[in-house]
């Protein structure tokens, strides 16, 4: 497999900065409300958006911060409970219509805040390696192929550097060398887990709280595109010039597993 190609960008890099609150704020207000500076990068419906992550949940895609963001409010609509008080950490960073991440250290931040207090004991290093999985997420259209994508920060990969270790449907796994998404093909029908996990050089796993996340998704036939594909590319479907992580179907009546990305590619600078 070929490492993919990040999108290319129209226009000058986006940056996102965190206007409020600040890192290590202690927040009693009855809102947590998150004001974002975004520039270079015009937010739309069903186009570019931000990703926000609390904690090592599934993001939450932003379309508007043209006032202040009630996370409080968004994090109760995504996930069906409440936000608990105490310590978290929030990653934040552009999002395409195909919700390929923007991978420029510019367009990412993380900081951590405090609802109503601080957790007992709570520690996070901003400045460790840190790996932020993005995709996949959610319902995928059958018969597209699905992208593969995350955020690495204060790290570089490569096949002599870190690598993130992938592992699809507790089945195929391997190593991933570059910073570009991949993209997984002839996934069947139904539910499938992917799991991610930061190596350094040595393949020990990372230290850190939020370097392995695992994700349940969907593959189904009558899932909507949420979002316009960049120019080139049919609706609900990635880059036309985006190679493939190709999974076989094997013979009998067995459930397709799917075949996920090899190493490749060339180390990435440090974000």
């Amino acid at each position: 497999m070929v490492a993919g190609e990040d999108t290319p960008l129209e226009g000058p890099v986006p940056t996102v900065k965190v206007r409020a609150p600040r890192d290590g704020q202690v927040i009693k207000t009855p809102a947590l409300l998150l004001t974002l500076d975004v520039k270079n990068w015009a937010l739309t419906p069903d186009g570019n958006h931000i990703h926000v992550i609390v904690d090592n949940e599934p993001y939450i895609a932003v379309r508007d911060v043209s006032k202040p963001v009630d996370l409080t409010a968004l994090y109760e609509k995504e996930f069906g409970r409440p936000l608990a008080e105490g310590s978290h950490v929030l990653r934040i960073f552009p999002g395409r219509g195909h919700h390929e991440s923007v991978k420029d250290g510019g367009a990412f931040q993380v900081l951590a805040v405090h609802w109503k207090q601080k957790t007992p004991g709570f520690t996070f290093d901003a400045k460790a390696p840190l790996l932020t999985y993005s995709r996949p997420k959610g319902c995928n259209e059958a018969g597209k192929r699905v992208l593969l994508d995350f955020f690495v920060s204060n790290t570089t990969l490569g096949p002599t550097a870190s690598r993130v270790h992938y592992t699809v449907d507790g089945d195929v796994s391997g190593d991933i060398d570059a910073w570009k998404p991949n993209y997984i093909e002839n996934l069947a029908v139904g539910e499938h887990t992917l799991a991610l996990a930061l190596h350094d050089a040595s393949g020990a796993a990372a230290a850190g709280p939020f370097n392995t996340a695992e994700r349940t998704f969907k593959v189904a036939p009558d899932c909507q595109p949420h979002a316009a594909a960049p120019s080139g590319a049919k609706p609900g479907e990635p880059p036309a010039n985006a190679p493939l992580v190709t999974a076989p179907t094997p013979a009998g009546p067995a459930t397709p597993k799917a075949a996920a990305p090899t190493e490749t590619g060339v180390p990435q600078p440090a974000k």
